[in-house]
């Protein structure tokens, strides 16, 4: 499959994944992940890096690296290129994930991507202008030949109290001149809303969290030159990254993080070292609200709903913060590419 209509962007953590390990082949192949590498190992072999992507069947579809969050300045591309090159010779369909102001810094050593099955362009409008921004996918054209598969990621990055109508304004000519440009394959708005910290929602389960950035993407389709433009977000994580946190001082709240048609459903309980308030134990009780509850999807819809499932159960363990996770991330790959695939927007 060429032409996706979802592009989740995923911080490359075990959560995440273990969400797309999971995932059944027909909602695999119906998304193009794009990974947020955390780290890289010594040396150019990164053996944890290739099997999380083998685990996350990038034998049989399509996915795409990112490694900006592992280097402290520029992405040297000749090493992201050598690395995807590695990958797919060893038949993984690895590509590789480029931020437009990397690739600017870089243009003159673009040649690297030369015949590169796929690559995507990330483009950030607060960073990078819509000239610039067909200028950079010009020079990629012309470096990876007619045949690479070029996709643009007009990335939004945090959503907060902004006027949606203002934001996909502002998304509008990058999707819609891009798209007439001709030289790119698929274009997809992307954006994250979910909140930084759960600090301030109250605890209980009647927290309702719209989701902004699908109602932005619902928005940029319905413009002119618009129609055909993908979806992407940031799952169940905010955008912006965590601060180096002393894990001592940390005192997160159990929580379900449960995707539905336009918002997500939060069931939060309170901080897990908060004296009296039950502990881990606390995430039982949400799983028991939850799969009691008409949202509840049903065990087989997806591997989180049947983990959910699990932890309702008398004796079950409560799982920690890394299940709890990637339960949400599963749950939310499952439906919002469903979502798209059925038009239930």
């Amino acid at each position: 499959m060429s032409t996706f209509p979802y592009f989740p962007i995923l911080r490359w953590k075990l959560g995440e994944q273990g969400a797309v390990k999971n995932l059944v082949p027909g909602d695999r192949t119906s998304m193009l992940p794009l990974a947020e590498v955390q780290l890289l190992e010594p040396g150019a072999a990164q053996p944890k890096l290739k099997a999380s992507l083998e685990k996350a069947q990038a034998a049989s579809a399509p996915i795409g690296i990112d490694l900006s969050a592992a280097y402290d300045g520029p992405v040297p591309l000749a090493e992201l290129a050598k690395l995807t090159t590695a990958f797919q010779s060893e038949g993984l369909q690895v590509w590789p994930v480029v931020q437009a102001a990397d690739a600017l810094l870089g243009i003159t050593g673009l040649s690297v991507f030369n015949k590169q099955p796929g690559f995507v362009l990330r483009i950030f409008p607060n960073e990078t202008n819509l000239p610039t921004a067909l200028s950079i996918l010009q020079a990629i054209r012309k470096a990876c030949g007619r045949n690479t598969l070029l996709y643009a990621v007009i990335d939004l990055d945090a959503i907060g109290d902004i006027d949606l109508t203002a934001l996909a304004g502002m998304a509008h000519p990058f999707v819609r001149d891009i798209q007439a440009s001709g030289l790119v394959h698929q274009v997809a708005v992307a954006g994250g809303s979910f909140p930084y910290s759960l600090a301030g929602i109250p605890v209980g389960a009647a927290n309702n969290l719209l989701r902004k950035e699908l109602e932005v993407w619902k928005l940029v389709r319905a413009l002119p030159g618009c129609s055909g433009v993908a979806f992407g977000d940031y799952c169940v994580t905010s955008p912006k990254p965590l601060e180096d946190l002393n894990p001592w001082e940390m005192n997160p709240a159990a929580a379900i993080r449960y995707t539905l048609k336009n918002h997500w459903w939060l069931l939060r309980g309170s901080g897990i070292k908060t004296k009296g308030a039950g502990g881990m134990g606390q995430y039982n009780s949400l799983c028991k609200l939850l799969v009691a509850h008409a949202n509840y999807g049903g065990t087989t819809f997806s591997f989180g709903d049947g983990r959910y499932d699990h932890h309702a159960k008398p004796g079950s363990t409560s799982g920690n913060l890394m299940t709890w996770r990637r339960d949400a991330t599963s749950h939310h790959l499952v439906y919002t590419v469903r979502q798209l695939l059925s038009g239930h927007v």
